[in-house]
């Protein structure tokens, strides 16, 4: 499928399942257990019907918004994702600089294959993700990196102590080093543009973290997150991480207002609402469901932003319209990488702003403050808080 006749996330959907083994695709489109969750992130976004108004004048919609006191174009981020180079040789730095291009932000991942500094230089304004690892040491180093790297905005992964298996990686014997059976290995045969960049591109590796000077590289990958995993992290560690870092931090994971409160409290910026698209527990809500008890929750004590099934631009208008100061996604920044590489990405953004403006001149609504629930149609969804007088 050629780029030109892709009209939608989901087109690149398409055309990154063609391009990728169906290991590769499995991994970036699975969910943890029954993908109960995953599922759920986007039957809950569409059962949110909006209000559609007449004669209102919408000819200078304005887009922009600000997180934490830096101004973005559109309210809509890239959520940490690891291991991009599996999909393109492009990798974090391709989907960074498109989003410097399309004027927002990106969120280095604590698992990606390139390193932080690497990343900074073609992204300065980014966000970097950090994880409290089992010896303090590694996270204090990595928070000196990112301090020395210029980062005014650290992320922390706050639901990572515990894991679940996601069952098509496990069918696929997806461990690293990857054990894949027969069948795979003769259908990624099939993908010969995929199998040139892998021999040829960048290697794949863990490149934030290094043995002997080098970055990780991919048979050693599991036995260091095995030695390194914190199932032991706690509000305390956040607490002396506030105490030692005087830049902005956000908290991803947080999927309850009682913990987005406790958050706020240990002196969260921002409160990142995530259920990593349901790729680490499963059966669990929608983010969209939990977002106005959250938002509630915290007040104006801090932002508030949501990732999970979103593809379009309605549902940044809805997550919006629900408190979120700004949306981020994953998957569809990974699909077009995939896909097309970064022209694709830049697609991508592309696509995003041009729903969002007209979600929002059919809202009646010329402006991202603008949004509130006045956008939603009566009885549009059975979470909306009693509060809401929806017309």
């Amino acid at each position: 499928m050629r780029n030109k006749w892709i009209v939608s996330v989901d087109d690149f959907r398409r055309a990154s399942r063609q391009k990728l083994p169906k290991m590769i695709y499995d991994y970036l489109e699975g969910g943890a257990l029954d993908e109960i969750t995953t599922r759920a992130n986007r039957v809950q976004l569409d059962a949110l019907l909006l209000r559609q108004r007449s004669l209102v004048d919408v000819s200078a919609i304005d887009t922009s918004t600000s997180v934490l006191g830096q101004h973005i174009d559109v309210p809509l981020m890239v959520s940490p994702m690891g291991m991009l180079t599996i999909f393109h040789p492009g990798s974090d730095l391709a989907v960074a600089r498109a989003a410097a291009r399309a004027g927002t932000i990106f969120i280095h991942s604590a698992w990606s294959g390139c390193s932080l500094e690497e990343v900074v230089r073609v992204a300065p304004n980014l966000w970097a993700q950090i994880a409290f690892w089992k010896d303090p040491e590694e996270t204090r180093s990595y928070v000196n990196r990112a301090r020395n790297a210029g980062v005014e905005t650290l992320v922390v992964a706050g639901d990572v102590g515990s894991s679940s298996k996601r069952e098509r990686d496990l069918r696929h014997g997806l461990s690293m080093p990857p054990r894949p059976p027969l069948l795979d290995y003769l259908q990624t045969a099939t993908r010969p543009g995929w199998v040139w960049r892998w021999l040829t591109g960048r290697k794949m590796t863990y490149g934030s973290y290094e043995i002997d000077g080098r970055p990780l590289r991919m048979k050693e990958m599991n036995s260091w997150m095995a030695n390194n995993k914190n199932a032991s992290a706690s509000w305390e560690q956040f607490a002396r991480l506030r105490a030692e870092w005087s830049g902005k931090l956000v908290i991803k994971g947080i999927m309850d207002a009682e913990d987005a409160a406790r958050a706020v409290d240990e002196g969260a910026d921002g409160i990142f609402v995530s259920n990593h698209g349901g790729r680490q527990f499963d059966s669990q809500p929608a983010t969209i469901d939990v977002l106005p008890a959250i938002v509630a929750a915290v007040g104006d004590r801090a932002e508030v932003y949501l990732d999970g099934g979103i593809r379009r631009g309605h549902d940044i208008v809805k997550a919006t319209a629900l408190g979120a100061r700004a949306v981020l996604a994953g998957r569809p920044f990974a699909y077009a990488l995939a896909a097309g590489g970064e022209p694709a990405v830049d697609k991508t953004f592309a696509i995003f702003r041009d729903e969002l403006k007209g979600a929002m001149g059919f809202v009646g609504k010329s402006s991202v403050q603008a949004l509130d629930e006045s956008i939603f149609a009566r009885d549009t969804h059975a979470f909306l808080p009693e509060s809401l007088s929806l017309v």
